[in-house]
Order: structure tokens, then sequence, then C-alpha cells
């Protein structure tokens, strides 16, 4: 395996084998109709990332044994487990069981990848066969757990494309800000392998789907706001019915109210005048009184 800027995942995993099993997966967990795209390949690259991190570090604590060899063994391991930039792994520690062998499990060849990584710090160093176990068993939490938590965020974003940007985002959530900004970098550098043609079209397939849905909404939108205006008019028209009757009920009143008025201005005219009418005619009366007298 080559440590340069192009990393050849086909070294230790055939991309069809990869698509595949990621697909198999996907419809086991009731997701069929996603599409993994290129996010396979940077979760392996994210993944090999992490474990050449894992034995870098075990480096730093073993010393030569009494063969001449440096043996990365399960208590070296356990104990950098333990340190912050590693800690993320201790949850699946707890389900772990020696008796299982979890290699086969995993996206990628990942016994390769540590055989390799083993000729890499040199033809002394050895990582014993529990360690492998391990190694194994805690890569294999880490890769459901990014996938889990991408299906997450696809489904939770109305999308059917898993990518490598939401693997990154994943991986910030995750790890440590050492790890996480060590994958971002090695994602943006690294020329993974691989014909991408069909994740664009994957890509674009579901850039249309969003577009469909969006312009269903926006249908759906705008026959909720005509029904909202048909109601406000309907509003509109019953309060101009009740201001209109408000209106002829004012006028009724008000047409009532002079009717009174004028009755009552006509009686107190004719009871003025029958006063009036009463004065004079007591008037003459007490004049022919006093020519009776005379």
């Amino acid at each position: 395996m080559e440590y340069n800027n192009k990393l050849k995942i086909n070294e230790y995993v055939s991309i069809n084998q990869l698509k595949k099993k990621l697909k198999v997966y996907l419809i086991d967990q009731g997701y069929s109709e996603y599409k993994p795209s290129i996010f396979s390949r940077g979760l392996i690259v994210c993944l090999v990332i992490v474990l050449e991190e894992l034995i870098s570090d075990c480096l730093k604590n073993i010393t030569k044994d009494i063969t001449g060899l440096y043996t990365i063994n399960s208590l070296i391991l356990k104990n950098l487990l333990y340190e912050e930039k590693f800690n993320f792994f201790m949850k699946y520690m707890i389900k772990y069981n020696s008796n299982i062998k979890y290699h086969d499990s995993v996206f990628f060849n990942i016994i390769k990848v540590m055989d390799c990584l083993e000729t890499k710090h040199g033809t002394k160093l050895m990582i014993d066969s529990e360690s492998k176990n391990i190694i194994s068993y805690i890569i294999l939490g880490l890769q459901y757990d990014i996938v889990n938590l991408a299906l997450k965020f696809v489904k939770y974003a109305n999308r059917k494309t898993l990518n490598n940007v939401i693997l990154e985002i994943i991986c910030t959530y995750i790890m440590t800000d050492d790890l996480s900004c060590k994958i971002k970098l090695k994602l943006d550098s690294y020329n993974i392998s691989g014909d991408v043609n069909d994740d664009d079209s994957e890509d674009k397939d579901d850039i249309e789907n969003v577009e469909n849905v969006e312009n269903i909404e926006n249908i759906e939108n705008i026959e909720e706001n005509k029904i909202i205006d048909k109601e406000i008019i309907d509003i509109k028209m019953e309060e101009k019915k009740n201001i209109d009757v408000n209106i002829d009920v004012n006028i009724e009143e008000k047409e009532i109210e002079e009717l009174d008025e004028n009755k009552t201005n006509k009686k107190v005219k004719k009871q003025n005048k029958k006063i009036e009418k009463d004065e004079n005619k007591e008037g003459e009366q007490k004049k022919n009184k006093k020519h009776t007298k005379c």
C-alpha cells in the first residue's frame, strides 16, 4: 500500500464489492432507495486513517521485548483507548467478545491494512492476534456508527445521496479535532481511484428529486394560499353584509326616531293650540261678564 497523495483503495478492497456490501447494509436497514455515491470510498479512507493513527500512537508506548520485537498487545491497546484522542472507542468495548472474529464484517480488508502498517513501521513491529481482533471490532463499530448517522443526516435533509461532506461533518461530531482535521485534509487532498461518473449521475438524480419535491411543495403552497385567499374574501363579504345590515338597522332606527320626534312635536303643538284656545275663550268670558255688570 502506498502512502502518497494517491490513495489506492483497490489495494485492499474491491470497489464493486465495497458498493455491494454498503448497498446490502442499506437494504437491510430499510434504505434501499438511498445511493452511496462517493461516500463509500470516503468512508474507507476515514477508517484507514483512524487505524493508522491508532497504530502510530501505540508505538509511543511500547518497548522491545526479550525477542527483540516491538509488540502491540491488548494491554497497550486498551490503555491507549482511555486517552482523549481515542476514548470514543470505549463504548464499543462493552460488548466485545474475544471468541468472535470481526475482520470479515469490515467493509475493507483490515487484516491486509494492518499487515502493511507493520511493514511500514519496520520488520520488528508486530500486532498480536488479540489486538488485531480488538482493532477490527472497534473499527467495525465506528464504520456502522458513521453510516447510520449519515443516513439520519440525509433523511433529515430530505435527500437520498450520501456524500463526503456529510462524512466530514460526522467525523467532526464523533472524533476529536486532531483526528477529524486529518481526515478532512486527506479527503480533500487524496485522489481516490475509481470511476465517479456513476456518482455524478446519482447526485444529479438526487438534485432532480429534491427539485421535484420543492416544486410539489410550491404547488401545494399555491393551492393553500388560494384556499386562504378565498376564506379571506368570504370573511370580508360576510363582514360587508354585517355592515350593510347594521347600516340598514341604523337607518331604520333613525327613521323611527324621526317619526317619534315628529309625532311628539305635533302632539306638543296641538296641546299648545288647545291651551291657547282655552286662554282666549277664558278671556272673552271675562270681558262678557264685565259688560253685563255695566
